[in-house]
């Protein structure tokens, strides 16, 4: 007679080889370390770590090992920089008019992953240890965000593409910013620092660049685990509710508009800080 575990769950020593190519796991005492890399350097983003970080967040929802989620990168960057043949071998770079490119990698991937993100039941905190060109919401997203003196967020879409800023920094920005700064930031291509990023609500502490990892597993383990489980879940799900009440109701609207405009249209050339997250001199 077979027996079944009566609890569905993963263990990480069976997921953490799968995810090794891009995230490096790190367990210890409840908490787990993410740290995004690509050959052990500064992630390059593109379609593997865009395709892998969503079944990755939910098998370390599923893992009831973890209690605490800390994101962070690999080097003196966050997310800055992207994988530029993986891309152009994509097509992200022309009109986005085949299945793979308009709709698998772009609508149906980045409208899963930040709501994978937000799926998690465990407080989660963004060790920003670098500049944030791209893809914001894994920084911004958390319960606790904290940066490096070095880090600096600006987005790429409308002034770095010239595509819709649609992937979810529209919902980002306007709340952190508000209304008009929000619209501002994204059309302008402006660039935010550590200190200014402090001063406008986007993160809640600024520290030098070797300290914001242990920094971070310090608020874990003092702010977090010193609660009992239930607190931690169910604090959890409160404070995080109104994003993803926010994310429910406008990624896939958002998504929808920038697969159709990159559609009808390829990226302008590349500009601004974009520039450098491709490598361009």
């Amino acid at each position: 007679m077979t027996t079944f575990d009566p609890l569905f769950r993963t263990r990480l020593d069976q997921y953490a080889p799968h995810f090794g190519e891009f995230f490096k796991l790190r367990f210890e005492d409840g908490i787990l370390e993410v740290r995004m890399h690509t050959k052990d350097g500064p992630l390059r983003w593109g379609g593997g770590p865009h395709r892998q970080l969503i079944p990755l967040l939910q098998a370390i929802d599923h893992d009831e090992d973890v209690e605490v989620v800390i994101i962070t990168g690999t080097g003196d960057t966050f997310n800055a920089a992207i994988d530029t043949d993986e891309y152009r071998g994509r097509g992200m770079l022309e009109r986005w008019d085949n299945w793979n490119t308009g709709y698998d990698l772009t609508y149906r991937d980045q409208v899963r992953e930040p709501m994978a993100l937000l799926g998690l039941q465990v407080p989660v905190i963004a060790a920003i240890n670098g500049p944030v060109l791209t893809h914001a919401e894994l920084a911004l997203l958390n319960d606790i965000v904290i940066c490096s003196d070095t880090t600096v967020f600006s987005d790429g879409h409308w002034d770095g593409l010239g595509i819709v800023p649609g992937d979810g920094v529209h919902t980002v920005f306007r709340e952190l910013l508000g209304h008009n700064r929000g619209r501002y930031f994204l059309y302008s291509g402006q660039v935010i620092d550590a200190r200014e990023a402090l001063a406008l609500g986007l993160v809640g502490e600024v520290l030098p660049a070797d300290q914001v990892l242990e920094r971070a597993w310090q608020i874990a383990r003092e702010w977090f685990m010193t609660k009992s489980r239930v607190q931690r879940r169910l604090a959890r799900a409160t404070l995080i509710q109104p994003w993803r009440e926010l994310f429910v109701k406008e990624i896939a609207f958002g998504m929808a508009h920038e697969c159709l405009g990159a559609a009808i249209g390829p990226p302008a050339p590349l500009s601004g800080p974009l520039r450098e997250a491709f490598g361009i001199e």
